[in-house]
């Protein structure tokens, strides 16, 4: 019984000693693919952002959004420039909002709805308040 006790243990520490290696090895191939990996999502992370970041800027830059927003008190050049400062899930949040409200906007209608005139004033607070 102390023999098979023996030899179970030998066996296992041999098996633990041979591990040390080959995971090591398993983590250096993992992490040069993940280094590349993550050099890709970085790129496309900030090609999003900036995407989002444009699209806010091109509603606050229509004349019917700033005459709304002057009519009401809030500073849009102020919220232009707290647009840089928005970053992510707040950021995919308003240019959600802001596209489509420039969808809304861009397609022709007269008649502005008041979920409409809503979220663009919840954009241009909520910018306003980042900063």
């Amino acid at each position: 019984m102390t023999r098979r006790i023996s030899i179970v243990t030998y066996v296992l520490l041999g098996m633990l000693a041979l591990s040390g290696p080959l995971a090591h090895g398993a983590d250096r191939a993992a992490s040069l693919a993940t280094q590349a990996d993550l050099d890709n999502a970085l790129t496309k992370t900030l090609g999003q952002e900036d995407a989002a970041r444009n699209t806010i800027t091109t509603l606050l830059q229509r004349d019917d959004v700033r005459s709304m927003a002057e009519s009401r008190g809030l500073d849009v050049r102020r919220a232009e420039a707290a647009v840089s400062t928005l970053q992510g899930e707040e950021l995919q949040q308003l240019s959600l909002l802001a596209s489509n409200a420039n969808a809304q906007l861009a397609g022709g209608t007269t008649v502005i709805t008041i979920s409409l005139v809503a979220a663009l004033l919840i954009v241009i607070i909520i910018i306003l308040l980042v900063n």
